[in-house]
This record gives structure tokens, C-alpha cells and sequence, in this order.
């Protein structure tokens, strides 16, 4: 078995980067587990644990799925976080609405259905996650850091590619590895 997922790499620029910096410098005494700047991804799917006898067969449904995909640019504004600030778990950066990254993530959702693997229940909400919060002690500057960069624009990327990842947990934190690579034609 290897642990997989469907995801868009993200590569941030030095500005962005600055930013992501400055909210980790705000928030250094926090228990927050932050994601490499240069794992930075969007995922489509999550599949898990699987099989794999199947990774071939699962990208040569994706590669027909996505055969007629284009690329597209997506925006990234704000910092925010799920759950709540009384209990905050992640902290991320959003994606702004985008027709063609829903268009694509129901083209992933499509070719992973002949394998078992489904739509989740709740609903798509596209994010950069930036850390992952284990305790926080003070959220007054938690919401603090959250109101100074609520509004902010993080950057536009060129989105040309749809990876498949295979992902390795390790102590120091998950390594990623491609299995396929697909082209936005």
C-alpha cells in the first residue's frame, strides 16, 4: 500500500514566502506544525492508503479524464483557519472561486469512482495550508495575525499540471513523491 493523493504543486514567490514568514515569526511560541514552503499544494483528492496494483490504472483514468483540461490562473487571498478561533486546527491561505479548478476536481472525482474512491461529503474549499495547529496559548494574537492578513493577496499562480503523490510520513514531516505527472494541454 502507499499512502496517495491528487493535488496542484504550488510554487510561492520570495513575496509570498515573506508573508508565510512573518506569520510564523508572529506565532513562534504557538504549537504549530508549518507546512515547507516548497510542499506547498492544493489537493483534489485524497485517496490514502492504496493498492498498488492499481496506481497504473488510476492514472491512465486520470490522463483520460484530463485530456482536455486547459491551463488557468487562480488567485490566492487571505489567511484564515478551520474550525474556529476557540478551536483553531489549520491555518491557511484561501483560494478565490475558480470554475476551472471545480471543473477539474470533478474530472479527478470522476476518474477515482471505477476504484472506489468518492466525492467526500462536505463540500470543496480550496486552500494553501500553511500550519497545522497542534495548542495554542494565546489567540488573542491568533486573531490578531488572522485580521492583519485576512485581506491580504498572496499571489496569482499559472496552474499547468496535475500531480499524483505519493506521500511518506516521516518524523520530520511527509515526503512527497510523484507517481504521474499530467499536462494541462
Amino acid at each position: 500500500m502507499k499512502r496517495t493523493f491528487i493535488a496542484i504543486k504550488i510554487p510561492l514567490s520570495r513575496q509570498s514566502a515573506e508573508i508565510i514568514d512573518d506569520v510564523k515569526k508572529q506565532l513562534v511560541t504557538e504549537k504549530i506544525k508549518w507546512v515547507d514552503t516548497w510542499n506547498m499544494h492544493i489537493t483534489l483528492h485524497f485517496l490514502g492508503d492504496t493498492d498498488e496494483t492499481i496506481l497504473d490504472d488510476i492514472g491512465t483514468e486520470l490522463k483520460k479524464q484530463l485530456k482536455d483540461s486547459k491551463p488557468f490562473t487562480l488567485r490566492c487571498n487571505g489567511l484564515g483557519l478551520f474550525k474556529n478561533i476557540h478551536n483553531p486546527k489549520v491555518l491557511w491561505f484561501g483560494i478565490n472561486p475558480s470554475d476551472e479548478l471545480n471543473y477539474l476536481k470533478e474530472k479527478v472525482d470522476d476518474a477515482l469512482k471505477p476504484f472506489g474512491f468518492f466525492k467526500e461529503g462536505r463540500m470543496f474549499k480550496p486552500h494553501l495550508t500553511i500550519g497545522r495547529i497542534k495548542f495554542i496559548k494565546d489567540k488573542n494574537t491568533l486573531s490578531d495575525v488572522l485580521n492583519e492578513y485576512r485581506n491580504t493577496h498572496l499571489q496569482d499562480f499559472n496552474i499547468t499540471e496535475v500531480l499524483f503523490y505519493e506521500s511518506k510520513l516521516t518524523p520530520k514531516g511527509p515526503i512527497y513523491s510523484v507517481i504521474q505527472k499530467f499536462d494541462l494541454a
